[in-house]
């Protein structure tokens, strides 16, 4: 079966995909900082924070980041992890909830990012046998919204490149914006790999702003690699004046596979500041 993808949510990715890693500080021009806090995936630091939890999230926060959104505890129950966090003056707005949580003990899982402080539990990632029955998984979402709305927190749905591949059922990310609840689910725009799938995510934030609430800030090199922001392709300073717009809340610098992920955050977090 073939869809076609002439809808009216079809991205006009093409366009900005050739524009130039912008100089200087992404917030320039934008009358200061549109986000007054810088928070990190701590993903980017797994092998440390495993290591050494307590280290790890100090030298984060010598770094400059204000808050985190985790991928793990390193091990750790959430009081311990939210006890370290406090010790580092890091606070979490966000957590990734893995998908056997989301599906065997949802409650649980939430009370966990509750109790870090979290204010989004996020579904990150699907195996290639889960992704199918998008329909299906969106009303489920709707579901997981209710849990985390009963928690203070909202229910979010982090991208890669494979929900804008088209399948039998449509365009994944077209099918789980419009069979979930606006009033409970949003969307964490993960702006290299919706560049990275050929979609400008400047477009994406101007067409679908009013469901993205988080961003995850890496830089998509002119060889389609990851690299720190600033140095490559996406075009920041558009990415957060439509995201601020749009409303966004937070920003999270990632990337994936660093070869040194403290070098990494740290050249994303002097571009990011100026």
């Amino acid at each position: 079966m073939t869809v076609r993808l002439s809808r009216r949510h079809f991205f006009a990715g093409a366009a900005a995909l050739s524009a130039v890693g912008m100089g200087g500080a992404a917030f320039a021009g934008l009358g200061g900082k549109p986000f007054k806090k810088i928070g990190v995936q701590l993903y980017t630091v797994r092998d440390a924070l495993n290591a050494d939890p307590a280290g790890t999230l100090a030298k984060v926060r010598a770094i400059g980041f204000d808050e985190v959104e985790t991928a793990g505890m390193a091990g750790k129950s959430a009081k311990e992890f939210r006890a370290l966090l406090d010790g580092a003056g890091l606070t979490c707005a966000s957590g990734h909830v893995g998908y056997a949580d989301w599906f065997n003990r949802p409650e649980a899982a939430l009370d966990d990012m509750a109790a870090l402080g979290a204010k989004y539990a996020v579904l990150a990632w699907l195996e290639g046998d889960q992704r199918k029955e998008w329909v299906a998984l969106g009303k489920k979402m709707n579901h997981w919204g209710e849990l985390c709305k009963a928690r203070g927190m909202t229910m979010a749905y982090h991208n890669h490149d494979f929900e804008f591949q088209n399948t039998p059922e449509g365009l994944p990310f077209h099918l789980l914006l419009e069979h979930t609840d606006p009033k409970l689910v949003a969307f964490e725009l993960d702006c290299y790999w919706a560049s990275f799938a050929g979609h400008d995510p400047v477009h994406v934030l101007h067409e679908h702003g009013d469901r993205i609430r988080l961003l995850h800030v890496k830089d998509k090199g002119a060889d389609g690699k990851m690299t720190p922001v600033g140095q490559g392709t996406i075009p920041w300073a558009k990415v957060f004046e439509a995201g601020k717009k749009a409303g966004v809340t937070n920003i999270f610098v990632e990337h994936d596979n660093p070869a040194d992920p403290f070098a990494s955050i740290t050249a994303s977090i002097k571009y990011l500041k100026g």
